[in-house]
């Protein structure tokens, strides 16, 4: 029994071996698929990953526009009025705060000099600035006109500003002398009384002292 199992094992064996060498050798006796062979690419298809989006379908306008004209967060749910149109600004009128600072004539032409704002301007004539139009300059006025309105500006006097006159310088006077007043006498002193028969005292005597009534 063990001999029959142990042949039938190499029967078995040998016909591995047989279909190993059919697998890695050819007819011609070279092993197979010995080199290797990049696979061909494989391009990705990333549409056909993506689902396909319902198409467009007509929709119903009409409830949008009755939501529009019953608001629903207005206590009134009435729509709020339009904003009144917007009005037209008037241009601002620089020439009226305009001061004229010069003029200038020439034999066919002429011209003025302008402040407006903070900037001087030298307008000629018939020349345009701000809108309006130099029509005419005078000796100390220019005259602007638009639209049939008529502008002029005056040329400023410059004010007379309070300058004091110094006098012009004397030549010096010799200094005055005093006038000498004359030495007063001394003081005399008063004659004293003295009984009669008594010798009169002398201008030059000394006055003493007298006690005693004598």
């Amino acid at each position: 029994m063990k001999k029959h199992a142990l042949h039938a094992l190499l029967a078995l064996n040998a016909a591995l071996v047989l279909v190993l060498a059919w697998l890695w050798i050819d007819k011609t006796g070279r092993l197979r698929n010995i080199h290797w062979q990049p696979p061909a690419p494989q391009t990705s298809d990333y549409a056909a990953m993506v689902p396909a989006l319902p198409g467009l379908a007509p929709a119903d306008t009409s409830q949008f526009i009755a939501m529009l004209d019953r608001p629903l967060f207005s206590p009134t749910r009435r729509p709020p009025p339009p904003p009144p149109p917007p009005q037209a600004s008037e241009s601002a009128d620089n020439l009226s705060t305009a001061q004229l600072s010069g003029l200038f004539l020439g034999q066919n032409d002429g011209g003025i000099i302008v402040r407006i704002g903070d900037k001087h301007r030298r307008v000629r004539l018939r020349e345009s600035v701000e809108g309006w139009t130099l029509s005419a300059v005078q000796d100390r006025s220019a005259t602007f006109t638009r639209g049939g309105q008529s502008r002029g500006l005056q040329l400023p006097r410059a004010p007379l500003t309070g300058a004091t006159v110094r006098p012009p310088p004397q030549a010096a006077q010799p200094p005055v002398a005093a006038p000498v007043r004359p030495a007063s006498p001394p003081p005399m002193a008063a004659p004293s009384a003295s009984p009669p028969g008594a010798p009169a005292p002398r201008a030059d005597a000394k006055p003493r002292a007298v006690f005693g009534g004598r």
